[in-house]
């Protein structure tokens, strides 16, 4: 990919001071702007700047939601492709870091649909919201310390895919439920069943972690 040649080819970042600050809530950093305005006029430059800016994010995200490096490391250059191409039909009044983190999600729903032989990733069992579930606290607000920390990413990686991806959805990559369901083409009410069900799955293996330390 030619941006990402010239963005590692850099000797330094360059100056766009904010990493996420600002940008995962409702302002994209002025720096981001700024590289955006160049970028859409054509500035290979600018594009370089915003790649180096953001691919941490999209490489997190990509791999969080195949849960293949290989894979992940493929969506990666293909969300940045896609993004090149959509940068003209980017509206500014909307957080950078949001709409280039809906394209990855929406790339890599895509490849998660294409594991399934049916093409579903959910059942109606999945979205049923008389299920009974087990309740508790978070365990995404009780995971706080490094060891904590590492227990929440294995545990995040061990879920199936149809409970992962709206769980990384709503927690990493801060889509409303409303987007989320967008993305996986279900009714926001689902989507919280669904993230229900993935946190209760997520709590209890965070219990088996804890307990086998």
């Amino acid at each position: 990919m030619e941006v990402m040649a010239i963005a590692l080819s850099m000797p330094q970042a360059p100056l766009i001071v904010s990493t996420r600050t600002g940008d995962s809530g409702s302002e994209t950093p002025a720096g981001v702007r700024e590289a955006l305005g160049r970028a859409r006029l054509g500035d290979r430059s600018a594009l370089a700047e915003l790649y180096l800016q953001y691919r941490e994010d999209v490489g997190r995200l990509c791999g969080r939601l195949l849960g293949s490096p290989s894979e992940a490391e493929d969506a990666h250059s293909e969300v940045f492709l896609r993004a090149q191409t959509a940068l003209a039909s980017y509206d500014p009044k909307r957080p950078f870091r949001r709409w280039l983190l809906g394209i990855a999600s929406h790339h890599c729903i895509d490849r998660l649909r294409r594991r399934q032989v049916e093409g579903r990733l959910f059942s109606a069992d999945d979205l049923d919201p008389d299920a009974r579930v087990g309740r508790g606290p978070s365990p995404l607000a009780a995971a706080v310390g490094e060891q904590e920390r590492q227990w929440l990413s294995a545990a995040i990686d061990a879920l199936e895919d149809r409970y992962r991806a709206p769980l990384v959805l709503r927690y990493f990559a801060d889509l409303s439920y409303r987007e989320i369901a967008e993305q996986l083409e279900l009714r926001p009410g689902q989507v919280g069943v669904l993230l229900h069900r993935a946190k209760d799955r997520l709590r209890r293996e965070l219990g088996r972690q804890g307990g086998r330390s």
